[in-house]
């Protein structure tokens, strides 16, 4: 298969280039370029404009026929190869999108935001492995775009699918971090998602740029402080009387469900009896759909009942948030502690994570639930077991989702071997001193 150009004499010195591609006897397509040059200045036998210095836009023509070659030749490949009917039509149509010449309904194929856009909006019509988008997904998109729109009015520009290089990924991760203060690991999801939409736009045969493939386009990220309940603490909170306080009562019950369920706030809150039989918790995850089955231990069914068998009443995300902290204030968690904490961060009432030394009530919100589960059940059970409840695919995101500390996992193993040897009788040896 062959790309070619050439010209058209007329009168008129003023002569289009057009582009031919041509394959044998299968294909001979033609159509124009747009391009508009004197045709005194072509060279035909090396089909560029020649080395002239009349020809003033000579280097701004050249290079762009070699790209419009290079990717007339890359989609072709994959559209040819794809059963895709290769034609006049199909060449003309691919020209326009190259040089950016399309109508307004045709802008995704040119302009980056606009597929993003386009995507989102048929988003609750997509599917993944055979399942809708969730609404939290499609919002997380939206969130994307958001950003991408900001960005493009602080620059005053219209991002191209061929301007999402390497330079653009420096430039906007350092807008997300001065301008925006957003967080590395924020950062990070919205890299993610430009990354899947390129190579989605790639898939189609757009001309987008290669860059988001290359190692340095990469997802930022830290390595977050978040904390956890240890037992002793959890029992603390299971022991405390708030017979005084119905609000913090029920808030701690709801509390004592959540951390030892490990079950996510968005699925705690929902449960009523019709999930609960023969002493085992039974619930279909609202986020990933799995079905979650939890023994309820003797914390649970002490909070049952003393509710004559029935669950606390469910609150909102917001109260639940702010009613556990006041229940670690009360009973006394304000050891300064490692973590990261919502704070108003300008004049104009922005909220951002601020990393700090808190009070460790201070940094209690309903995902201590869930980490605090994992945590003080890794090592005392096998791993595969909390990540079916938990939820997590893969061990590795679920090491970093726990919060063990070396010290910790020391003092694990360290009963590990004790049980190990009490139960071949043998007795320790060695004594650390």
């Amino acid at each position: 298969m062959k790309v070619l150009y050439f010209i058209k004499k007329r009168k008129n010195p003023i002569s289009k280039i057009y582009i031919r591609l041509w394959e044998s006897k299968k294909i001979d397509l033609t159509t124009s370029t747009g391009v508009q040059i004197n045709y005194n200045y072509w060279d035909s036998k090396n089909e560029k404009v020649k080395n002239k210095v009349e020809a003033i836009d000579k280097d701004f023509i050249n290079t762009k026929l070699l790209e419009l070659k290079k990717y007339i030749t890359e989609t072709y490949n994959i559209e040819f190869n794809s059963e895709i009917t290769i034609n006049a039509e199909w060449l003309k149509k691919k020209v326009a999108i190259f040089f950016n010449r399309v109508d307004d309904s045709q802008l995704e194929k040119v302009y980056f935001v606009e597929w993003v856009k386009k995507f989102v909006e048929n988003a609750p019509n997509k599917l993944n492995r055979g399942k809708k988008l969730s609404p939290r997904t499609i919002l997380a998109y939206q969130t994307m775009l958001n950003h991408l729109l900001d960005y493009e009015a602080y620059k005053k520009t219209n991002l191209k699918h061929s301007d999402i290089t390497l330079s653009f990924y420096w430039d906007f991760v350092g807008y997300c971090r001065d301008i925006k203060k957003l967080s590395e690991n924020t950062i990070g999801n919205i890299i993610k998602y430009i990354k899947f939409f390129c190579g989605s736009i790639d898939f189609e045969g757009l001309p987008v740029s290669k860059d988001y493939k290359h190692k340095e386009f990469v997802k930022p990220k830290e390595q977050t402080d978040d904390i956890y309940l240890t037992t002793k603490e959890i029992d603390q909170i299971f022991n405390y009387d708030f017979g005084d306080n119905p609000r913090l009562d029920n808030a701690r019950d709801l509390l004592i469900i959540g951390l030892n369920t490990g079950l996510r706030v968005s699925d705690f809150m929902r449960l009523d009896l019709s999930h609960i039989k023969d002493d085992t918790i039974r619930i279909q995850a609202k986020k990933t759909g799995k079905i979650a089955e939890i023994p309820i231990n003797e914390q649970i069914a002490h909070t049952l009942e003393k509710r004559g068998g029935n669950l606390p009443k469910a609150i909102s995300d917001q109260k639940f948030n702010k009613y556990i902290k006041e229940i670690g204030q009360t009973i006394g968690f304000d050891e300064l502690t490692k973590g990261a904490k919502m704070e108003i961060i300008d004049d104009k009432g922005t909220t951002r994570k601020v990393s700090g030394f808190y009070p460790k009530y201070e940094l209690m919100t309903s995902h201590i639930c869930r980490r605090s589960f994992a945590t003080n059940l890794y090592g005392q059970i096998p791993t595969p077991v909390i990540m079916a409840i938990t939820g997590h695919t893969t061990e590795a995101m679920f090491l970093n989702y726990i919060k063990k500390t070396a010290s910790e996992n020391a003092e694990v193993l360290r009963n590990f071997y004790k049980r190990s040897a009490e139960e071949k009788g043998l007795k320790p040896v060695l004594k650390v001193i």
